[in-house]
């Protein structure tokens, strides 16, 4: 394991300890914010599927960075419809909270875009 690969999981995984936290501290401020019990799971989800995929794009970006662009594509692609049956399937089953769901649900997916794409131009930057 890479030493960037490293930083990365030490990253995301205090954003996912935020991620976690947040809705509870933002509920001290704000009563009426709605606390789903599968906040934890969905960041947890959110947070190995960002990690598999950084971690094969960063395997490419090391070994040949010509064929970084088509990976790239390739795993935000797969990352995406994954995510989206994943939302399907939520709000189809629980259609009383698909909205609060959906919100926080696209904070975290934000937040671990911001990370993923930050540490990756870092690592892109290194490699010229």
């Amino acid at each position: 394991m890479s030493k960037s690969f490293s930083r990365y999981m030490l990253a995301a995984g205090t954003t996912a300890l935020i991620g976690i936290y947040a809705p509870y501290l933002l509920q001290q401020v704000k009563p009426e914010t709605t606390i789903l019990s599968v906040f934890p799971y969905t960041i947890f989800f959110i947070f190995i599927a960002s990690a598999v995929g950084h971690f094969f794009l960063s395997k490419a970006l090391d070994k040949n960075p010509k064929t970084f662009i088509n990976l790239f594509m390739a795993v935000m692609g797969i990352k995406l419809f994954v995510y989206f049956g994943f939302l399907i399937v939520y709000v189809f089953t629980h259609k009383t909270t698909a909205v609060p769901f959906l919100i926080w649900f696209m904070i975290y997916y934000g937040m671990f875009m911001v990370i993923d794409l930050a540490f990756l131009l870092t690592q892109n930057s290194k490699t010229k």
